[in-house]
């Protein structure tokens, strides 16, 4: 399979950790939408998006850019935050899947 044919496969995933808006709408560009990227694959790892007293930095600080900038929805939003990570998990398919990650979210 060539590569660029396969990163349209249905289960390869893009992360918004790209520093910058224009790297961000690139990525939306080239991949004809907001379906495969999502918001933390370095997750329990938090690389440049760590809220602290020295940097003005917070976990999906990259998507409220884009989204004041016009550049994404606020459903875009909200798949790249919440349902395209159901998805690459599996719980789009899994409904006792989807229940409990969606509850753990509220626990947390």
């Amino acid at each position: 399979l060539h590569p660029r044919k396969a990163v349209g496969h249905p289960n390869i995933f893009f992360d918004t950790l790209v520093h910058d808006t224009l790297s961000l709408e690139l990525m939306i560009r080239r991949n004809k939408g907001t379906d495969q990227i999502l918001v933390g694959l370095d997750d329990p790892y938090p690389l440049g998006e760590m809220e602290s007293a020295f940097q003005s930095s917070y976990p999906g600080k990259l998507l409220d850019l884009a989204f004041n900038e016009g550049l994404i929805t606020r459903a875009q939003q909200q798949q790249m935050w919440e349902d395209n990570v159901l998805r690459w998990l599996g719980a789009d398919k899994n409904e006792a899947l989807r229940k409990r990650i969606t509850k753990q979210q509220t626990v947390s």
